[in-house]
């Protein structure tokens, strides 16, 4: 048994400990057992969160019936859908190495044996997976859940009967040109989340919720459990008993975070159509786990798989509705010829016992492999002269007539300067959007393009205006759209040498990126000034140590071998 807390509690040498201890009330008995953390991220911000508290409970439970003594400490829970469109993205994604660290500082500087990890949304899923890596300790996922969808058959850009919050930002642009009443748009602030959770499409928060359970960190079936289903709670009870399981049978986080579980997430994201943003999350997973996965890999990896469910954006499906057709479980039944099914799991059985009673309820859906929505992948790395490190599209998200797109550049210094130019009505149809300096170190933070991007989607430019930067979109974004341009402006790389007019091409399905303008190579020969970075506090910080978007956008934790 895996049982580390004893090398501070034995007595009488740890006597003092044992005292801090008691007095919370602990007893002999329960200093006796496995100590184990319930890390929560509850807050009363961030509606993917809001029940976290709850859940814990039921953990702590779990933890106490199969004999272990539950601890519990908190982290931060940013909201991305709060913090878009404003200065405030740029404080999002560094947001997810501090949920990291705290996890290590508090699990290292308590000796601690475990932890049940609570999360849902876009970057806190990752930082607690980072800090599993990192730490190789036992540890399991528990997510909160998705928030119900909203419902509108009349009008549904998404061709279902199903909205997300999401719609309204993109609604703002039908505003704008008045192609939609005030009225109307109240009506959907009122209606799109009619509960907590996370957003009922599938963004970032519920890709990495999927991605956390594809590649074993949380119990099967879990990842798309409604946030107000009561089965939300059975399952937080039966994850406190799981890490108990892991303890007991000395499975520590690394044995289950393998390359090979992340090659299974990774095609798993490409079937459902999975947030651009898994890319980033999924490389700093890798790196905290000291596994080679590159974003060439991940690039190749998905184009193994087609696209299989069509979710919003990439469809008109909400989470609701995969979660009735089977969730994670059934969709990895239907890919189980290409997985690695020998991966072990939080359950304690490799992957071919948790998922061989698994079906599909609705193969709408889920749908089969000789049937897909598009032969695409549901993730596409492209490269060329404006991205010789890479950069990151969503085929599933873009229109057909889109995934070739040629135009003249028209070139924003800022998505501030990009959102006036939109809200002006000055955008034409044909342009290559190019917005720069919004890269991890530029940004600096890596803001997402969100409002952007849905604003053109509203004013029916989503497939008549491609947009490319080196900062990020989010997972809820459709349309004509490239990010992660790499290297970023900040670094002189090619996107800051891009000039109005230049013509640009991107070919999704080629794997492409270029300006075809002839002197664009002789271009980037010469010195250019870069716009200097005033940043302060963390985000100083974190501009001078954070890597590239192509290695994860992380900030080193070791000296590289």
């Amino acid at each position: 048994m895996f049982h580390r807390s004893k090398d501070i509690l034995n007595q009488p040498e740890w006597s003092n400990v044992r005292a801090l201890y008691k007095s919370n009330g602990f007893t002999d008995e329960e200093l006796e057992k496995p100590i184990i953390a319930v890390v929560n991220s509850f807050n009363t911000i961030c509606p993917g969160h809001y029940n976290l508290n709850n859940l814990t409970q039921y953990v702590r439970e779990g933890i106490r019936a199969a004999g272990g003594t539950p601890v519990e400490f908190g982290t931060i829970a940013a909201c991305d859908g709060m913090a878009m469109g404003h200065k405030g993205m740029r404080h999002i994604l560094p947001t997810r190495e501090l949920i990291a660290n705290d996890i290590e500082m508090m699990m290292e500087a308590h000796r601690l044996d475990g932890m049940v990890l609570l999360g849902s949304c876009d970057k806190i899923v990752p930082g607690m997976l980072m800090a599993a890596a990192r730490l190789d300790l036992p540890a399991v996922f528990v997510n909160g859940g998705p928030t119900l969808p909203g419902r509108m058959k009349e009008n549904n850009p998404y061709g279902g009967e199903h909205i997300d919050h999401s719609i309204i930002q993109q609604s703002l642009g039908s505003l704008n040109t008045n192609t939609m009443s005030w009225d109307q748009y109240m009506w959907l602030e009122d209606n799109a989340c009619p509960t907590i959770g996370s957003c009922a499409m599938l963004g970032t928060a519920n890709t990495m919720c999927c991605l956390a359970e594809a590649m074993g960190m949380s119990l099967p079936g879990s990842a798309v459990i409604p946030a107000v289903y009561s089965h939300r709670m059975a399952v937080a009870f039966q994850s406190g008993k799981a890490i108990m399981t892991l303890i007991n049978k000395g499975i520590k986080a690394r044995q289950i975070i393998t390359r090979e579980a992340l090659i299974n997430a990774i095609k798993v994201n490409s079937a459902i159509g999975g947030s651009t943003n898994a890319v980033l999350h999924t490389l700093a997973i890798a790196y905290e786990g000291e596994i080679d996965l590159t974003l060439e890999d991940f690039g190749s990896i998905s184009r193994e798989v087609p696209h299989l469910s069509p979710m919003i954006p990439g469809g008109p499906y909400a989470l609701l509705d995969f979660y009735e057709a089977g969730g994670i479980p059934a969709i990895m039944k239907q890919l189980e010829t290409v997985l690695d099914l020998d991966t072990m799991t939080v359950t304690g059985h490799k992957l071919q016992e948790n998922i061989k009673h698994a079906k599909v309820l609705n193969k709408d859906v889920i749908r089969d492999l000789s049937n897909p929505v598009t032969t695409s992948s549901g993730i596409a790395i492209l490269k060329g002269n404006l991205a010789p490190e890479g950069a990151v599209t969503k085929p599933s998200a873009i229109p057909k007539d889109a995934l070739k797109f040629t135009g003249p550049a028209v070139v924003f210094e800022s998505e501030k300067e990009a959102l006036e130019e939109i809200a002006a009505n000055k955008v034409k149809a044909g342009n290559v959007l190019v917005i720069r300096n919004e890269g991890p170190k530029g940004g600096p933070g890596m803001p997402e393009m969100y409002k952007a991007m849905k604003m053109l989607v509203g004013m029916n430019l989503g497939s008549k205006v491609c947009v490319i930067t080196d900062g990020r979109f989010s997972g809820s974004n459709n349309g004509c759209f490239v990010g992660h341009i790499c290297p970023e402006a900040a670094v002189e790389g090619p996107i800051a040498y891009v000039k109005n007019g230049d013509v640009i091409s991107v070919d999704v399905e080629g794997g492409s990126i270029e300006v075809l303008s002839e002197d664009f190579e002789d271009r980037l020969k010469e010195k250019i000034q870069l716009p200097k970075n005033k940043s302060k506090g963390y985000l100083h910080v974190y501009s001078n140590i954070v890597t590239s978007a192509s290695r994860g956008a992380v900030i080193p934790t070791r000296e590289e071998s």
